[in-house]
């Protein structure tokens, strides 16, 4: 099993290595304005008023402070919209692709079952995730005490780590759809309406009564960054994350170990 976990990150190297250059940069550019407009920033926050429904898209917070600023510009919006194109096209390709080159019989073939090859490819989307959001969160906390953003970087630290147990549950939908034989792009297309359709609901759910009952079904709703970086966060929405990953693997091996392999 760990040997398939080894090869599937090693074949995969050059894609993690460019994602990190790729989010370091997007990062780099974001947080090196911030100096430029932090002396500026009351009056810009006076300058652009916008309204509640539209600042609930971001987050909730203002432009311009530096809670808001590294809540709207990256660690609400950006970065886990970004790092979600990842997690999905990581969920349907880890067993999709070996099932549509032809590849997964042979790798069943070999002395491993179903259930420790759904495993190892499993854990080994997950490690792909999590060292592209470690080097993220990397520079987001070096940049943050470079710039002097005056947030506490444990609290930095704890918004990044619900970024990726956000973005896990991303992943872990397109897997299972993928693995459940519904096809890869039927599954892209269904992973990327839920993710981004629950940005929309629970970001709006705030200004739009009714839809704050809908929003409870979507991992968005439980990804209040704002309160982390203000250190007001209540950890236990973190256990959602957890537990919506944990389902989708459950009924991903039960539907993988007994459906028949095209």
């Amino acid at each position: 099993m760990y040997a398939v976990v080894r090869w599937t990150v090693w074949q995969r190297r050059w894609s993690i290595v460019w994602w990190c250059l790729g989010m370091a940069a997007l990062i780099g550019l974001t947080l090196g304005l911030y100096p430029s407009i932090r002396d500026q920033a009351n009056q810009l926050n006076r300058s652009f008023n916008l309204s509640g429904s539209t600042l609930d898209l971001f987050g909730g917070t203002d432009f311009f402070s530096p809670v808001g600023y590294l809540n709207s510009q990256l660690i609400y919006f950006t970065v886990p919209l970004v790092l979600a194109i990842l997690a999905i096209g990581l969920g349907t390709s880890l067993i999709g692709r070996e099932e549509s080159s032809g590849t997964l019989e042979a790798l069943l073939a070999r002395p491993v079952s179903r259930g420790k090859l759904l495993t190892a490819k499993a854990i080994a989307g997950m490690l792909i995730i999590f060292i592209v959001i470690s080097v993220s969160s990397a520079v987001v906390l070096g940049l943050c005490k470079a710039v002097s953003m005056g947030i506490p970087l444990g609290y930095v630290a704890a918004a990044c780590f619900a970024c990726f147990m956000l973005v896990l549950t991303f992943g872990a939908s397109a897997f299972l759809l993928t693995v459940t034989g519904r096809g890869r792009v039927a599954a892209l297309g269904v992973a990327v309406a839920y993710g981004m359709g629950g940005y929309l609901v629970s970001s709006l759910a705030p200004s739009v009564p009714w839809l704050k009952n809908p929003s409870l079904l979507f991992p968005y709703h439980y990804y209040q960054t704002a309160g982390i970086l203000r250190g007001t966060f209540l950890w236990r929405d973190i256990a959602f994350f957890a537990l919506f990953t944990a389902g989708c693997g459950v009924l991903a091996w039960l539907s993988f170990r007994r459906r028949d392999l095209s």
